[in-house]
């Protein structure tokens, strides 16, 4: 499959405050992807991250009274695999240096050449196929990115401890089957002794964190994340 066809069924979020150059970019996008919101100012990019599903990020660096870095700073503090294009008027490399910790995907000059927004976009894919390798679905709507060792819900992440890792990792293996205790104590505690107790506050915490329903109780035999 040619790579750019692998954003067909993708939405792609677009921060940029210039209305001819959003309409005109919108335009090439759009041939590419499935959908582009676009947006001229960050609260309303992070109203429309946070309520709908965004596969890219695009976002101007210099919008009015406002600086895109912060918005994308916000963003990597809960979601550090989403693809990010950042687009700007001039070549700063202080900037450059500074937004290095972000995990840019591109970084685009005006005007936006074609050649080079079709290099990004195809950047965004091999990033998207990468993460979607190392993700595993426990169930509709969680994940488990098997390389960072973090639970993702909606593009939203969730830190996990060294327990909570291994306990989603025997999860990952095991979506359909029941979930013995000895089980755990093989995959989760390793070497060390597990108490009743322990289990029950392990699974108490994971049900706090997660949902009631993210993993369900079978009486005398065991757990099983799906019903």
């Amino acid at each position: 499959m040619n790579t750019l066809e692998q954003l067909k069924d993708k939405t792609v979020l677009f921060l940029e405050d210039n209305v001819e150059l959003a309409l005109n970019a919108t335009s090439l996008l759009n041939i590419f992807v499935q959908k582009v919101h676009h947006v001229s100012t960050i609260a309303e990019a992070e109203l429309l991250f946070e309520k709908s599903h965004i596969d890219i990020i695009i976002s101007d660096i210099k919008l009015k009274n406002e600086n895109g870095l912060d918005f994308i700073r916000k963003i990597r503090s809960t979601n550090v695999q989403i693809p990010i294009l950042i687009i700007s008027g001039h070549k700063d490399e202080d900037f450059l240096l500074r937004s290095i910790p972000l995990g840019l995907t591109a970084y685009l000059l005006k005007p936006i050449k074609y050649d080079e927004l079709i290099q990004a976009l195809e950047q965004c894919s091999e990033k998207l196929g990468l993460n979607q390798m190392q993700k595993i679905e426990l169930k509709e709507g969680w994940y488990f990115d098997t390389e960072n060792k973090i639970l993702i819900q909606d593009g939203g992440n969730f830190s996990l401890n060294k327990k909570e890792a291994l306990f989603m990792e025997l999860i990952a293996h095991n979506r359909d089957r029941l979930i013995t205790k000895d089980m755990i104590q093989s995959a989760v505690w390793e070497f060390e002794d597990m108490s009743d107790s322990a289990l029950t506050n392990f699974i108490l915490r994971i049900r706090r964190r997660f949902g009631k329903t993210f993993i369900y109780t079978i009486p005398d035999l065991g757990y099983r994340f799906k019903l």
